[in-house]
């Protein structure tokens, strides 16, 4: 299992398989200064442990004794202006990951001990605690716990490697944003919204940042320069109702206009229209589909557009209705010139040549009728001809069948005549 991200419902079963901290690494000489304000009072003494969780260890980088908000020989309490001004002046990377406390005589947890535990093991089991004690000799345990169970953990207690100790970066972020106000608004309004919201506006723009490095995406070294990429917020306009608010969309640089499009259909509920599609425009140009969102720093206006298949949709639609039509009798059967009989339409091809070839230097009209051998045959060229009653192909029948079982399933189907989006063009 992977100790540095553990997803909230899923602790029961890991219950089973033991703690989620298999070793907590504390480095000699922190150790050694908590022996030292051991010996130095009767009273117990308690430190927050400042450290990381690399898989299924937990490193401690520093100790922050408490402020005692009472002390004693068998109890302490830690005022909590100190812990929050502490977890906010934690450098990035390090937090408070538990605590130790002096107990006289045993290292085993207390019924106050464990009530404790248990209650940081509910919000979060990737902790660990240390009791230790200076008399009659030097001797140190360490626990961690879930909301339901605490258990006993190895601890080592000698100086980090190279590979473990700490490597410092340099990083500076920048974002732009916009915040909407009363008219009437003072400065306190101003600082009352910002205080309240600039936390969560800040994630929007670096829940998922882009991060450029010359090194390997495997190794961070002290001599590579880090640049962090905010997320870009898009402006999109005609998003709701009121037209003066303008909407954004928090995508990262390298996603392009068709990602914009999925973006944009789960923030508005926008129909759908067989034959049309969504487009982008920024200042008045078009934006294709392949555009980077690393190039968009103006508002995007988005509209529906007939698309280059809109006119296939709409023939489709007038053949499926004409040709329903005529299956259910509602219009005459005319044979289409494909549907022929094979050796009908090769004699009318071979009398067509015929005349072609007896033709050639006749005038059309009256002269060829006069170049017939026979009367009986002038009589019959001369005669307008009959027009044949319209046959209808066998294969209809089978078609028709066909049609009706697919008329059913047609009804189950959106219907191709929708009301256009006119609003929207």
């Amino acid at each position: 299992m992977d100790y540095d991200r553990i997803d909230e419902g899923k602790y029961e079963d890991h219950e089973k398989e033991g703690p989620f901290v298999k070793e907590i690494v504390l480095p000699t000489s922190l150790y050694d200064y908590a022996l030292h304000r051991g010996y130095q009072t009767y009273d117990e003494v308690g430190f927050y442990l400042i450290g990381l969780f690399k898989k299924s260890v937990c490193y401690v980088y520093d100790l922050i004794e408490f402020e005692y908000s009472e002390q004693s020989g068998g109890f302490i309490e830690s005022d909590l202006t100190r812990f929050f001004r502490l977890k906010t002046g934690i450098p990035l990377g390090l937090r408070i990951v538990g605590h130790l406390h002096k107990h006289p005589g045993f290292t085993n947890y207390s019924a106050t001990d464990k009530q404790n535990f248990l209650r940081y093991g509910h919000s979060n089991p990737l902790n660990a605690f240390l009791i230790y004690m200076v008399e009659p000799y030097n001797k140190i345990s360490g626990y961690n716990a879930t909301a339901e169970k605490i258990f006993p953990v190895k601890v080592t207690i000698r100086e980090l490697t190279s590979e473990e100790m700490l490597l410092e970066k340099d990083l500076k972020i920048e974002f732009k944003t916009k915040i909407l106000l009363p008219q009437n608004s003072n400065y306190s309004d101003f600082m009352r919204v910002l205080s309240e919201n600039i936390s969560s506006e800040t994630l929007k723009f670096l829940s998922r940042p882009t991060i450029q490095t010359e090194a390997e995406k495997s190794q961070i070294t002290r001599e590579a320069d880090i640049n962090i990429i905010p997320r870009k917020a898009v402006e999109i306009e005609d998003v709701g109702n009121n037209k003066s608010i303008v909407y954004r969309l928090f995508m990262e640089e390298s996603e392009t206009i068709t990602d914009l499009e999925k973006c944009l259909k789960q923030l508005v509920n926008i129909p759908k229209e067989k034959g049309f599609e969504m487009v982008f425009y920024q200042e008045g140009q078009r934006l294709s589909r392949d555009t980077k969102i690393a190039a968009i720093n103006r508002p995007v206006v988005w509209s529906f557009e007939k698309s280059m298949l809109y006119n296939l949709f709409k023939n489709f639609s007038n053949f499926w209705e004409s040709f329903s039509k005529i299956l259910k009798g509602q219009e005459k059967v005319k044979a289409p010139e494909a549907l022929q009989p094979a050796e009908e339409k090769v004699q009318t091809e071979l009398s067509s040549a015929e005349l072609f070839e007896e033709s050639k230097d006749v005038p059309k009209g009256q002269d060829l009728i006069e170049k017939a051998e026979t009367s009986s045959e002038k009589e019959i060229m001369a005669q307008p001809a009959k027009e044949s009653p319209p046959k209808v192909p066998e294969k209809v029948v089978e078609i028709e069948d066909i049609v009706k079982k697919s008329e059913a399933e047609a009804k189950k189907r959106k219907d191709f005549r929708r009301d256009r989006l006119d609003y929207f063009i």
